[in-house]
């Protein structure tokens, strides 16, 4: 239930550019930037801060729950989470961006969004400068059904909350904008053929892997099989395909793609998903976002959902596979 506190920060920005939005008035509009500039300053003292704290004084953070491991790192994190923050506030700096990505410099919306980028990026920074998930692993901490449940959720509030559920939209047009519409049967018959592709690629890269560092790969191995020890059956994997496709699926092909682009919004994607470090997995999911997110401008958001789950369920039931043979074997 912890995850509902974060979010429940995030939705309030929302909710308020939202309205700005719809009210059209620009006086309200530079307000809501000068304080989101403003929010940006406290982390950014904070990240400087971290520079100057000694690291012999990291058990005593330790010791008082505070998860930092390296105060240097965690603090350029902080620091390039500010800056980016900041920059994101002036409307030149969106303009600029506009070239590159089909923002409008001039939403409030498109605004928080590049902001809450910047912070879903440093997010992920900091996890992998902490080696947040080695710890998980020493501690043999796992990953429920219900935790994934609650994650895709979150996603799938936030996604109808920023596309102006109950502010600028009704539900019909927030089903148009995120593209939840009803596939086709020959849109279907491309997904299963894309269901393949996806396959095929995460095989040959997996492989590859293997041939070029299979220590590596074996440690990854172990951090999946600790964090997804609870997910042991047929059912459970469909829960958490299911629910992965959708939440993630109207949030970054649904929400995110038209204010970002495919390219961007599949970086984005790759970056959610880099928690074990860069390894060769991080360019199969960026290429798998790519893949997906051409499929979302050519048919609809619903189809790429269809695509995920098969895609993760397939992965799952050969998961399953391998576990139920190696029994035997071993």
């Amino acid at each position: 239930m912890e995850i509902f506190l974060p979010i429940l920060l995030v939705l309030v920005p929302i909710v308020i550019a939202n309205f700005i939005a719809a009210s059209q008035n620009n006086s309200a509009a530079r307000v809501f930037e000068f304080v989101l500039t403003l929010l940006n300053i406290p982390l950014l003292l904070a990240g400087i801060l971290f520079l100057f704290i000694p690291p012999e004084t990291t058990s005593f953070f330790i010791e008082r729950g505070i998860p930092v491991i390296d105060f240097a790192a965690a603090g350029w994190v902080l620091i390039f989470m500010a800056l980016w923050g900041i920059l994101a506030t002036i409307q030149p700096i969106r303009k600029w961006l506009g070239r590159l990505i089909p923002i409008d410099p001039t939403s409030p919306i498109h605004t928080l969004s590049l902001v809450l980028a910047g912070f879903l990026i440093g997010n992920t920074l900091f996890a992998l400068s902490q080696n947040v998930l080695s710890e998980l692993v020493e501690t043999e901490l796992t990953v429920t059904i219900v935790d994934i449940i609650l994650q895709q959720f979150a996603f799938v509030i936030v996604a109808f909350t920023g596309v102006g559920l109950l502010t600028r939209r009704n539900f019909a047009q927030i089903r148009q904008r995120l593209g939840l519409v009803r596939p086709s049967l020959e849109q279907l018959l491309w997904g299963l053929a894309i269901i393949v592709l996806l396959i095929g690629i995460q095989w040959a890269i997996g492989i590859i892997w293997i041939l070029i560092d299979p220590e590596e790969a074996a440690a990854l191995s172990e951090i999946s099989e600790v964090l997804l020890g609870n997910v042991d059956t047929v059912g459970e994997w469909f829960v958490l395909a299911f629910a992965s496709g959708v939440g993630e699926e109207i949030l970054f092909r649904g929400a995110l793609q038209p204010v970002f682009g495919i390219v961007a919004t599949a970086l984005l994607f790759a970056i959610v998903h880099v928690q074990y470090g860069l390894t060769p997995v991080t360019a199969a999911v960026f290429i798998i976002g790519l893949i997906l997110g051409v499929l979302r401008k050519r048919t609809n958001t619903t189809t790429t959902i269809f695509v995920h789950f098969s895609y993760n369920f397939v992965l799952g039931l050969m998961s399953l596979l391998a576990s139920y043979v190696q029994q035997y074997i071993g």
